[in-house]
């Protein structure tokens, strides 16, 4: 587990347009929330990411930009972003080197993991989670409205 207030290690991934996304090009627009999830049309991540859809306007209202994560294939993104009409970017990271590098990856696979980046590059919020439960929006909203402020 990364301690808090260390710089957040940056990486490019590859978003669902199959273009690459580096991780700082959101953190420098307000919080990055990065959302660790096992895995696609699984039904806690659904449940899960569907809670923060939901709640995209709240996230956008302070300048947060929500990210999904796992080693997902840029297809399978593209179908679940689609199909539950994600209002956020599904990043791929196939060969697990950010979830490794944020405390996410695990024997089994992406363990769910909710990471805060403030406008600095610092992790400020870093919370993991049994597989089989996930953090409601309400919590991780709280958390980003936290780094939010602080940054003010």
């Amino acid at each position: 587990m990364r301690m808090l207030d260390q710089p957040a290690p940056d990486f490019t991934l590859t978003d669902t347009a199959g273009q690459p996304y580096q991780l700082s090009t959101a953190w420098a627009n307000g919080p990055a929330i990065l959302v660790f999830y096992p895995g696609d049309f699984t039904p806690v991540c659904t449940r899960q990411l569907c809670d923060y859809r939901d709640r995209h306007g709240d996230f956008a209202r302070i300048s947060a930009t929500v990210l999904g994560i796992n080693p997902g294939t840029v297809g399978k993104h593209q179908e679940f972003a689609a199909h539950h009409g994600f209002p956020f970017t599904l990043l791929s990271d196939p060969t697990n080197a950010c979830s490794k590098a944020y405390g996410a990856a695990a024997w089994y696979g992406t363990r769910r993991l909710v990471v805060v980046i403030d406008q600095k590059g610092s992790v400020r919020y870093h919370h993991a989670v049994l597989p089989f439960l996930r953090q409601s929006a309400d919590e991780l909203l709280k958390a980003a409205q936290m780094v939010y402020s602080d940054s003010r």
